[in-house]
């Protein structure tokens, strides 16, 4: 691997260990063709991709942001093998405050006067946690056709998922293929799905469980000797729902700068069409009203209004989150 090591491991820390399932899907695909390696007269050939972003900051305003995303491929003869690890965080630093000296007594209701204080800094909490883990086993039954099987896990507290499973299976068709790393290459898959999901809101109108449909895409295109374009897509269907289907759909373009450099913009779009529930406050903003302009008369009232006024918290009430989330990334690409 050419990143971090410590770095990755901190990403990974907050994935469950029932993640594990798409890896041990993949290592068990992998121990399987290399049984078969040695009946076939072409060596296996590996590729691996890794992007890495990072942001910054420091003084009075406290930033972290990390992006990785690596994408680890095998091929033999007739079989392709892709495991995929994708993950942002950022974290944000608590704001300033004046803490009073510890040790002064004073009444309560008082406020002490010319006390000492010192700057302190709050602590930081993840803003964003979006993670992503994919194994994926592709067949060729002929020039233009395959099957392929696989399981993913995500994580995305913003939208309300806590963790989300799915395994998959089906066909495709490669629609054209690049010849010697040039070209085109399009390829669709169609097949079935098995959905399990654990979101931070309970909501009774959407099964936590269910069987589905999936289609997925996958474009790419290499202009010239230094540019790359990407486009893939995967779209979710629940089969006893048709109304709750979520779209993954990512674009993107990359510019070599060496053999193994290159670097990429990448647009994702994440689509929920009947998002997670959110649990939020329920507030009022109120102008105080007094028809005999006598204060204390007993009339008073209060009004609500658009703008300014007082804020009156009414408790909380549940929401539902966006629907989509754009990410726009840019990365340095390491390959070999």
């Amino acid at each position: 691997m050419f990143c971090n090591p410590r770095a990755l491991l901190t990403m990974l820390a907050p994935m469950p260990l029932a993640v594990m399932p798409p890896l041990a899907v993949a290592s068990t695909a992998l121990a399987a063709q290399q049984r078969g390696a040695a009946d076939d007269d072409r060596p296996a050939a590996w590729s691996n991709e890794t992007e890495l972003s990072v942001v910054r900051t420091q003084g009075n305003a406290e930033t972290q942001t990390f992006g990785f995303k690596n994408t680890l491929r095998r091929h033999w003869p007739s079989t392709r093998m892709r495991i995929r690890v994708d993950g942002v965080r950022a974290r944000t630093g608590g704001e300033q405050v004046l803490v009073v000296a510890p040790g002064l007594r004073f009444p309560p209701g008082a406020r002490p006067e010319r006390a000492a204080t010192r700057v302190e800094q709050a602590d930081g909490a993840p803003d964003v946690e979006q993670y992503f883990v994919e194994a994926l086993v592709e067949r060729t039954i002929s020039d233009r056709f395959f099957w392929n099987a696989g399981t993913s896990w995500d994580r995305n507290r913003d939208a309300g998922i806590r963790n989300r499973y799915i395994a998959f299976g089906g066909v495709g068709n490669v629609w054209t293929e690049q010849a010697d790393g040039g070209g085109v290459a399009f390829s669709t898959a169609y097949g079935v799905s098995f959905t399990a999901r654990d979101e931070t809101e309970p909501d009774p109108a959407r099964a936590g469980r269910f069987a589905g449909v999936r289609i997925d895409s996958d474009y790419h295109q290499r202009l010239g000797a230094a540019v790359e374009l990407d486009s893939d897509a995967t779209l979710n269907v629940n089969l006893p729902a048709a109304s709750d289907y979520s779209l993954n759909l990512t674009n993107a373009v990359g510019v070599a700068i060496s053999e193994h450099l290159a670097l990429r913009v990448s647009l994702q779009h994440l689509y929920e069409h009947e998002p997670a529930v959110a649990d939020v406050g329920i507030v009022a903003r109120v102008a105080l009203i007094d028809p005999d302009g006598a204060p204390g008369s007993g009339d008073e009232l209060f009004e609500t209004v658009a703008d300014g006024g007082a804020t009156i918290p009414f408790g909380t009430g549940p929401i539902r989150k966006n629907r989509l989330d754009v990410i726009l990334r840019t990365a340095l690409v390491i390959t070999f």
